[in-house]
């Protein structure tokens, strides 16, 4: 039996946990630069807000409801979804983070009745809600598809569920008047164009389409679709996995606050988005082949004569490298080459063709840059450390932003709460 345990409305809720004055009043939090709305309540959902929604849109609606609006937490997020992982590992060795709010369980190993999975469930849940304050819905099926509907269910149809957020579809069959209610584009892995393709061949709910054809489905979903036919008749596909693959890229990139043309402002930002992504190929223990540096125009106020809005372009080391200064110069010499005029919304860079750092190809004749990357592999490492023990960017190279650098390139972010469990200065103080 598998189970899906998943967040109700994280972000929302994270910011509820240590404001529980907003726990009846509607939430929305909000995207990068504050630009639109990425997560709401059940309050907010009740308003009619819609998701991806840009703030300026929606401003008289959240005024007249007295909606509270909070701007990206991510550091926050990120804590309160390790802690959720952490509890559900000590509950089941078998688990995969399917996402920052999401989780499959996989138990071989428990009894596998019914109601005692169903009940060791509700302690899941109990626990979670009692060590983090987070709200969760559970599904208990066969499947993943399944448990993943199951989870719909345990979050939409209270009605059905025996015990509040937990839902077990053990057996479809005994749910047969259920699966007929529900519309088949709620499916995990059924998009908008495979759900139409569905309806079109009359197969409208996920009871219609456990009995499609094999040969239909093959052919119009193709094999990913038969594989979701076999998975909601309750025969496996999807084993957990339980570990992450190896990344094949890194990216790091941010849409500026206003549009940019100074170059020396721009130099500044990919050299801060070089230094981030040399902390994180570091951190993952990789070094990177190629970089691609990439600027976006903003089409709505500056037409070249190409009509392109999108410029990039592809430098490639001699030797795979993590260290930041060598990824910044990289980044600062393209950004000078195709940044040479005009007005920009967004820039980035991108690490790819990725090695381990422990398995990296020698070369009998080693270039200049193989000497130079072995010398500074220590200079990184402290850098790395300090920055880590005295806040980020403490330490850093000239051309990007330091700790208290403030630039209009910079992300936006005026409603943001305290990082309360991984900032000292922003802890709760009770009195």
């Amino acid at each position: 039996m598998f189970a899906l345990v998943d967040c109700n409305n994280f972000y929302a809720s994270c910011e509820r946990v240590f404001q529980p004055q907003l726990e009846k009043s509607p939430i929305v939090v909000l995207s990068n630069n504050d630009g639109c709305v990425v997560a709401r309540s059940a309050e907010a959902k009740a308003l009619g807000l819609p998701m991806g929604a840009p703030i300026f849109k929606i401003k008289e609606l959240i005024q007249k409801n007295n909606v509270k609006v909070f701007s990206s937490n991510y550091a926050l997020y990120n804590d309160m979804s390790n802690r959720v992982m952490d509890i559900l590992h000590s509950f089941c060795a078998n688990t995969e983070m399917y996402s920052i709010d999401e989780a499959f369980l996989k138990f071989d190993y428990y009894n596998q009745t019914v109601p005692l999975l169903v009940e060791y469930a509700v302690k899941i849940k109990a626990i979670i809600q009692q060590h983090t304050g987070l709200p969760v819905s559970i599904g208990i099926a066969p499947t993943k598809t399944l448990a993943k509907l199951a989870n719909y269910i345990a979050k939409r149809r209270l009605e059905q569920c025996v015990h509040t957020g937990v839902f077990s579809l053990e057996n479809p069959e005994a749910h047969e008047k259920l699966l007929r209610t529900i519309d088949v584009s709620e499916l995990w892995g059924i998009g908008s164009a495979n759900a139409n393709h569905c309806k079109t061949a009359g197969f409208n709910t996920v009871w219609d389409l456990r009995s499609a054809p094999e040969i239909w489905v093959k052919g119009t979903l193709t094999i990913t679709g038969l594989r979701l036919l076999k998975e909601i008749n309750g025969l496996p596909c999807s084993e957990i996995i339980s570990e992450e693959p190896r990344r094949k890229s890194f990216m790091q990139s941010r849409s500026f606050q206003k549009d940019i043309s100074d170059q020396k402002i721009l130099t500044e930002a990919i050299a801060s988005h070089a230094t981030r992504l040399g902390e994180k190929l570091r951190l993952n223990r990789l070094k990177t082949g190629s970089i691609s540096v990439f600027v976006v125009r903003n089409r709505f106020k500056e037409m070249t004569t190409s009509g392109a809005s999108y410029l990039h372009l592809t430098f490639e080391f001699d030797v795979p490298t993590n260290n930041t200064g060598r990824l910044i110069a990289a980044a600062v010499k393209i950004i000078k080459v195709i940044c040479q005029t005009g007005t920009f919304k967004k820039c980035g860079i991108m690490a790819s063709n990725l090695q381990d750092t422990n398995t990296l190809q020698a070369s009998l004749f080693e270039p200049r840059d193989a000497i130079m990357e072995r010398h500074c592999e220590k200079l990184m490492h402290t850098m790395d450390a300090l920055n880590a023990k005295l806040g980020k960017n403490t330490i850093h190279f000239c051309s990007a932003a330091g700790k208290n650098t403030q630039s209009d390139w910079m992300m936006r972010s005026e409603m943001c709460s305290p990082r309360y469990t991984t900032r000292w200065s922003d802890l709760l103080i009770v009195k």
